[in-house]
């Protein structure tokens, strides 16, 4: 019985204290048309060291694509209803002020627990509908003055308007805690405004 004690402790036990060891990331990554960038990461106190390289994709040639038939031109529409009535959705969530303080409050919680140091960020984001991008800027825009007013960091968050986009260059340093990270993450999503808040996306528009 002690063994199968000490077993279980060794179980539970070892996985929470690696957790627990602080790791170094250093990061360059940038989205225009592809994704890329550099990830170096640090771990055991500099004895496990990680680099991670993203290579930008390269588009395949055109080739000349033979006539669809009218049914899967239907089908490709019912999907970007469904994908415009699911990020509306998403949207709607924000709305609630209670779940967007829960956000901010996140965001906050993640920053602090990062040890972010010289951060720069720059990006433009655009959901191709004024309406949709205005709704998400009300959220974005918040969030970037507060990191502009942090110490260390450089931000700068461009909405755009009338355009579908997605681009962004950030560079930095940070000291994260995995064991950390991981409880403001279930600390987030047990609340129980993130629970109610996914049960009324679920439910969708009455």
């Amino acid at each position: 019985m002690d063994v199968l004690l000490i077993a279980v402790a060794v179980m539970v036990g070892l996985p929470l204290l690696l957790l627990a060891v602080p790791v170094r990331v250093a990061f360059r990554v940038a989205r225009a048309e592809a994704f890329s960038g550099k990830i170096a990461i640090h771990w055991m106190f500099g004895l496990l060291h990680v680099f991670v390289r993203i290579p930008e994709a390269r588009q395949a040639p055109h080739l000349a694509a033979p006539s669809k038939p009218e049914k899967p031109k239907k089908l490709n529409q019912g999907r970007s209803r469904s994908l415009s009535r699911s990020r509306s959705n998403a949207l709607a969530l924000f709305w609630q002020a209670d779940f967007r303080l829960r956000v901010y409050r996140l965001v906050t919680d993640v920053w602090r627990a990062a040890h972010l140091h010289r951060l720069r960020l720059r990006m433009r984001l655009g959901l191709g509908d004024p309406a949709d991008t205005g709704q998400l800027w009300a959220v974005l825009g918040p969030l970037s003055a507060l990191a502009q007013g942090l110490r260390g960091a450089d931000v700068h968050i461009e909405p755009a308007f009338m355009e579908s986009v997605f681009e962004f260059h950030a560079r930095g340093r940070l000291l994260v805690i995995p064991l950390q990270l991981l409880a403001l993450a279930f600390a987030f999503v047990l609340s129980p405004v993130c629970i109610r808040a996914w049960r009324s996306l679920q439910r969708g528009p009455a």
